[in-house]
């Protein structure tokens, strides 16, 4: 009896083995190819602000009535308020990263409980505010972006011819 108890327990583990083996599972960091050719990535989305290269994280949600833009014919500048329960370095973390991908030069940084990070673009500024809260960590981005048309009007870099 305890002869057909061993082969039946080895059978059934080598039945399992096989049909772990057999069975291929598609990778979930690996693209998706779909029908029409196209490439899904599983990579999360990244909403991004007024400014269209600053990014905020998902878990942050906007505080209206402290958040403003102002916009002309010749800078963009503003003031964006959000609040979360995201831990103050890994804010930091994540501002640091993808600012540097949206091709930011992070300038200086005070790292505390009420930390500053400022960033420089040619014709653009960011000074990004973390103030760890006991119950949530609040972000205010200032930001001032100067446009392509004020520069040309006078506003930008002159040449100067010397003879």
């Amino acid at each position: 009896m305890r002869n057909i108890i061993k082969v039946l327990l080895v059978s059934m583990l080598a039945m399992q083995l096989f049909a772990c083996v057999g069975t291929k599972t598609p990778n979930s960091e690996a693209p998706v190819v779909s029908n029409s050719g196209a490439v899904e990535s599983y990579e999360e989305f990244v909403p991004y602000t007024e400014f269209d290269d600053i990014a905020v994280p998902n878990e942050l949600s906007r505080v209206p009535d402290r958040t403003f833009i102002y916009e002309n014919s010749e800078f963009k500048t503003g003031m964006i308020v959000m609040k979360g329960r995201v831990e103050n370095q890994s804010l930091i973390d994540f501002f640091v990263n993808q600012m540097a991908k949206d091709n930011w030069t992070k300038e200086s940084s005070i790292i505390s409980s009420m930390s500053t990070i400022v960033f420089k673009k040619p014709y653009k500024s960011c000074m990004i505010r973390i103030t760890d809260g006991s119950y949530n960590t609040e972000v205010e981005i200032y930001a001032v972006e100067l446009k392509a048309e004020s520069l040309r009007d006078g506003g930008g870099v002159l040449e100067q011819n010397i003879k």
